[in-house]
């Protein structure tokens, strides 16, 4: 991917979050872009286009930094609460319709992120609690596959305003409720006590309320 089509489908990938799929069209995101829709059609031939291209990039951007937390070393818990604060992050001020809108009407993009959450972050939550089990701040007398099977197949519950409809829930609210209880049904004693660690380091308030639970 160029430069000129990396920025694009960043900025793309920003519209959509904030404006939804579904009634964002290719004038209007023309529009955003502040570029001719002439422009735009010389990137992609139609929306399911600009929706699955905008969609690689978001999944290749969100691995990267996924991998960058990862390359810092840290402990199993460290690890999982800077993971779950960017995805946290990735969900305040999404538009609520945009699951639906991707499941219903763009399948190329829609499998994409299936795949992403079934390969990527299986194998990220299974990695890590195998790690955090060694370091003894998880604890050993769970079925490993079983939880990490558990995890992922709750994330698709997070965004379906069918479960949790959106005049009542917030996707970063349900996410984070989400974690705390995975981490709560994991963590070993020596894992609360990095969790009270962690609570009580100098951090933003929304970062601070992924383990506010544990802190008591």
């Amino acid at each position: 991917m160029g430069s000129r089509e990396y920025e694009l489908y960043r900025r793309t990938s920003e519209v959509y979050a904030k404006n939804g799929i579904k009634n964002t069209t290719m004038a209007d995101m023309a529009s955003k872009l502040k570029i001719s829709k002439k422009t735009l059609y010389k990137f992609v031939n139609d929306r399911p286009e600009l929706v699955s291209n905008s969609m690689t990039w978001k999944l290749a951007h969100d691995t990267k930094i996924v991998n960058d937390i990862i390359g810092k070393n840290l402990n199993a818990v460290a690890e999982l609460y800077e993971i779950s604060n960017f995805y946290c992050s990735n969900l305040m001020g999404i538009h609520p319709s945009i699951y639906l809108d991707l499941e219903k009407y763009y399948p190329n993009a829609w499998n994409q992120f299936t795949e992403y959450k079934n390969i990527f972050i299986y194998n990220i939550m299974f990695s890590n609690m195998k790690k955090g089990i060694i370091e003894g701040l998880y604890r050993d007398d769970f079925d490993v596959e079983v939880i990490v099977r558990l995890y992922t197949s709750k994330v698709d519950m997070v965004f379906d305003p069918r479960i949790f409809p959106v005049e009542k829930f917030k996707f970063s609210e349900v996410y984070l409720e989400m974690v705390n209880y995975h981490l709560a049904g994991i963590v070993s004693e020596e894992g609360m006590k990095e969790i009270h660690h962690l609570t009580e380091e100098v951090v933003p308030r929304h970062e601070n309320e992924l383990i506010a639970e544990f802190a008591y």
